[in-house]
């Protein structure tokens, strides 16, 4: 009899950590296909002197937004990458986007939503040599379609 209980004890031990492993896994799977090194501009670079990268999600989206300079040139470049990461079906309708970071760097856009690429949104990029985001500060986003809205918050991804 004390053989029985511990095999089930030892088979609840090993569900709890299958689902707590399966839990973390799903979490750092919820940026694929928007990694910096899924972005072609930023993974072929040879001479990349930075690149700030901040991330977020919720409930139906994950956003990564980078700032990035080569070495040798005054200017840096921006891109914004949406991820649709809820239930099936995926949105349909129009897609609002708006972000914000502190430092320098607004925007908003709408796009269809069929737009996407296995549910990845690329919201654009742009450049200049002005101000850009702080490195350890925050890019605010807003995401609405289908009659939702979620906002949230992109955090730096420092030491990465």
């Amino acid at each position: 009899m004390r053989g029985v209980v511990n095999i089930k004890r030892l088979l609840g031990i090993i569900l709890l950590c299958t689902s707590v492993l399966s839990g973390c896994q799903e979490n750092s799977n919820i940026y694929s296909g928007i990694e910096k090194t899924d972005i072609e501009d930023i993974s072929n670079a040879k001479n990349l002197e930075f690149v700030y990268e901040y991330k977020g999600y919720t409930d139906h989206w994950a956003a990564a937004y980078y700032v990035y300079k080569m070495i040798d040139n005054d200017e840096h470049a921006s891109k914004l990458v949406l991820k649709y990461v809820g239930k099936q079906p995926e949105p349909t309708g129009e897609l609002r986007y708006a972000y914000d970071t502190e430092g320098g760097g607004a925007g908003s856009g709408t796009l269809p939503s069929d737009h996407s690429k296995d549910g990845i949104y690329y919201l654009g990029s742009s450049g200049g040599n002005g101000a850009i985001a702080a490195r350890n500060s925050l890019v605010k986003m807003q995401v609405k379609w289908n009659g939702n809205t979620e906002t949230f918050e992109l955090k730096p991804e420092i030491n990465r």
